[in-house]
């Protein structure tokens, strides 16, 4: 298998061969397309490959600025989890990004728990809130291990 991993080492244990993970590449980026142009984003330059994945599980692709040409504007997260996106903090890493991003989604835990959509952010339509809520509370626990395990982020 060709290396792709621009940011730490793949975790692919379902042993996808070239085809395969072109084929969930390119199914995946076309997720991220569509979401950021959901959000506003007009025409954005995403990524080739993800700067990370777990395929064909989970990705963290880049996309570049709107601001600055060659420079990195936002990450976006698709895969067996919500598909979101996070502006680049100056740390020009997807750990950092997803670091950043579970933040984000941990402060909305509770208020899903709750049975209410958090503030500023939408799930879906509501109508299973609870059970998005445990769902999310469990991806988050799976990435922040990956987000402490230093083996998985070694730069190649």
């Amino acid at each position: 298998m060709q290396n792709r991993i621009i940011f730490g080492k793949n975790m692919n244990d379902d042993d996808m061969n070239d085809d395969e993970f072109a084929a969930w590449n390119g199914s995946m980026r076309e997720r991220v397309t569509s979401y950021l142009e959901g959000q506003g984003i007009d025409s954005p330059q995403v990524g080739d490959w993800p700067a990370f994945d777990v395929a064909p599980k989970f990705g963290i692709w880049c996309v570049e600025s709107k601001k600055q040409d060659g420079k990195i504007g936002w990450w976006v997260f698709a895969g067996d989890c919500p598909t979101d996106y996070v502006s680049e903090d100056g740390q020009c890493h997807p750990r950092a990004a997803l670091t950043n991003l579970l933040k984000r989604w941990v402060d909305c835990i509770p208020h899903m728990k709750d049975g209410k959509q958090p503030p500023g952010i939408k799930f879906g339509d509501g109508s299973n809130i609870l059970e998005l809520g445990d769902l999310l509370e469990r991806r988050v626990g799976i990435l922040k291990d990956w987000i402490a395990d230093d083996d998985l982020w070694e730069d190649r």
